[in-house]
């Protein structure tokens, strides 16, 4: 029996809440550091620190980090789905995992853009964000979100496909998630290098 929307939304209400709050920090501590060393290792001007994370946050890291970091923040409850569903566990984690992955990515995105903005020199600070955010453009955050929800979609699946049939072999649960975090992270780094070379070919 397939779950239901509303089952799927409140999984994935509840597997938010878990992450909200360390992936928003990471956000933070991501935007601050990276302004922080433009500006004062680098002495790059307050715009171009601003375009530096912004594409290092919806190009190159963003979705990777929030798919890893919520990897290891849902792993035991992954697991605790298959042992209670078993097989069907899937159907009400993978579909969650992947509005939890959508949303983290925006939650990611707003804390980098705050910490980064805390630590900007404050000459045409306002202006000068105010700029940088008019000049993002749509597609690409949504590619970026759209990218997020599935990695972690992804990951979801492959965890708790590996988790019961771990399971069935008698290892340990605590065994099965440290096994777990090291295969998700490989196949993390492993749907990065597919998109880049798969997906964005496609569409350039």
């Amino acid at each position: 029996m397939r779950p239901s929307p509303l089952t799927t939304l409140l999984t994935a209400e509840r597997d938010g809440e878990r992450c909200a709050g360390p992936v928003l920090m990471a956000g933070f501590v991501v935007g601050f550091g990276v302004i922080e060393l433009a500006t004062g290792a680098l002495n790059q001007t307050s715009r171009f620190s601003l375009q530096l994370l912004v594409l290092l946050v919806l190009q190159l890291i963003g979705p990777i980090l929030v798919s890893v970091l919520a990897m290891a923040l849902l792993l035991p409850r992954w697991l605790e789905r298959v042992v209670q569903q078993g097989q069907r566990a899937w159907r009400q984690s993978v579909p969650a995992a992947g509005l939890v992955g959508l949303l983290l990515m925006m939650l990611f995105f707003v804390g980098a853009i705050v910490g980064g903005v805390l630590v900007t020199p404050r000459a045409d600070l306002l202006r000068e964000t105010t700029d940088l955010l008019s000049g993002i453009r749509l597609l690409d955050l949504l590619r970026t979100l759209a990218r997020s929800g599935v990695f972690l979609s992804c990951i979801c699946a492959w965890c708790q496909w590996r988790a019961l049939t771990a399971l069935r072999s008698g290892r340990s649960e605590a065994l099965i998630v440290s096994n777990l975090l090291v295969e998700g992270l490989m196949l993390a780094l492993a749907l990065k290098l597919v998109w880049v070379l798969v997906f964005n070919t496609l569409i350039s």
